[in-house]
């Protein structure tokens, strides 16, 4: 490949990319405009270059966060902690290469990972004889011990009477959010400084950290849903700096975020990365769950917008932003109950079909649709007809791609949930004979990178 370093600074501008923080002495622009080139080819065409199927118990609590996939294993009444970490060529952590953590713990449910701060939070939920608590750990990633920054190594409160349906929860920084859904559908999020333990609920439909001291907001006043701009660098004085009106059509959805998975601009990226999504393109997604008025499936629709859009204002004309005005930077597109997903990573999509068997016979069809908002689109980009509405002033062009997955890579089976990363979509698939398959499709890796590597770092401890 010709190369020249204004052609990789070119190259990570068009792909919406940063040059990462790996020393170039031995990360050489050469060889990381080679792989930036194969991710900017690869990942509109969902070609992945490695797969790697897991099996795990159907009763396994499992999940993808910070570039680990976990699960809580229960054997014998003991809880462990299993980590194996997700392929990255843009952090030199090829599938050879890959690292594998196991961990004794206490009883726990949840758990959430913060690699730039080897932090992991894990929750869990006993019934108290005042109502239902829950208690936090606060561990360091590499030796499970005490994190040494967090201000204690447990967190306990209590959420009330009423049974937890699910918790989720997200760190940023010195911040975390633990978010409850009750069952009967009421919603709260705890906001918390993990290294002081301050901490203030909020009450509102749904909360995503745009920076470790803003988060955007779902929230209704008087019946009307909007988009809500909260300072919370002091929680207990949270501060609403800004309000964006939604439709009032919306008056009845459910409306929620769909997670970002990439970093944000006050998060460091990982220290190993050639390069990695510039924060300053990321999208969010809205999801939009309108009920029928004949009954029928829910109608969805996704709203996407530039993340950047949301930010303060010091003109008191302008705390308050109409539909009408904002709405000309958005765009909306039209989506069906079958769809699994959207998941975002960066300025990307990625969502999966499920197409109904044509006989009993027959396996599933599976297919992944991907619509990526590269900062400069080719002049070819596809999009389907799909989109509702596209804002005259929205600087996001979709490009969309599907692709029929291949029956060896699902194993026959269907589609249950997806996550993405920045180098993977993890697929988790449905359960067959007492065993659910998760495999992993890695971007960007060279044909000689994809054996597995026989030595794992595997610890356990209490």
């Amino acid at each position: 490949m010709e190369y020249s370093p204004l052609h990789y600074i070119f190259e990570l501008a068009i792909t919406g990319m940063r040059d990462g923080p790996a020393s170039h002495v031995y990360r050489p622009a050469v060889g990381r405009l080679q792989l930036l080139s194969a991710y900017r080819k690869d990942w509109p065409l969902l070609v992945w270059g490695h797969e790697h199927k897991i099996l795990i118990s159907p009763q396994t609590r499992s999940g993808i966060s910070a570039g680990f996939l976990h699960q809580i294993r229960v054997h014998g009444g003991q809880y462990a902690l299993d980590l194996a970490e997700l392929p990255s060529c843009r952090t030199s952590r090829s599938p050879a290469l890959t690292r594998h953590l196991k961990f004794r713990t206490p009883e726990i449910e949840n758990v959430v990972l913060d690699r730039s701060q080897s932090l992991i939070v894990s929750s869990h939920v006993l019934s108290l004889q005042n109502g239902i608590g829950v208690v936090l750990y606060f561990r360091d990633l590499w030796t499970f011990e005490k994190h040494p920054k967090a201000y204690d190594g447990t967190y306990d409160f209590n959420v009330g009477p009423v049974p937890i349906a699910s918790i989720s929860m997200a760190i940023v920084g010195h911040k975390m959010s633990i978010s409850f859904a009750f069952a009967g559908g009421k919603v709260m999020h705890l906001v918390l400084n993990w290294r002081t333990f301050q901490a203030g609920w909020l009450e509102d439909n749904d909360i995503q950290f745009l920076s470790e001291n803003r988060l955007l907001v779902v929230r209704r006043c008087h019946g009307l849903p909007f988009l809500s701009l909260y300072n919370i660098s002091d929680i207990g004085a949270v501060v609403i700096e800004r309000d964006y009106e939604l439709p009032e059509a919306w008056a009845r959805s459910t409306i929620g975020f769909s997670p970002n998975t990439s970093p944000l601009v006050d998060q460091p990226s990982p220290s190993e990365a050639m390069f990695y999504p510039d924060p300053s393109k990321r999208i969010i997604v809205v999801v939009v769950k309108t009920p029928s008025l004949h009954g029928g499936p829910s109608i969805r629709n996704w709203l996407i917008v530039n993340e950047a859009f949301f930010r303060p204002t010091s003109r008191k004309d302008r705390l308050r932003v109409s539909w009408h005005e904002w709405s000309q930077a958005c765009l909306i597109r039209d989506a069906y109950s079958a769809i699994r997903g959207p998941y975002v990573n960066g300025s990307r999509i990625v969502f999966a079909e499920n197409a109904p068997r044509p006989s009993s016979r027959a396996p599933p069809a599976s297919r992944i649709n991907v619509i990526d908002f590269s900062p400069f689109p080719d002049s070819n980009s596809t999009q389907t007809r799909a989109w509702s509405m596209i804002g005259p002033r929205c600087v996001l062009v979709p490009n969309e791609s599907t692709r029929d997955v291949p029956s060896k890579t699902v194993d026959g089976r269907q589609i249950e949930d997806i996550r993405l990363t920045e180098d993977n979509i993890v697929l988790f698939l449905d359960n067959h004979d007492d065993s659910k398959p998760v495999n992993i499709l890695t971007f960007g890796v060279p044909p000689s990178s994809g054996r597995p590597h026989p030595h794992h770092d595997s610890r356990m401890r209490q």
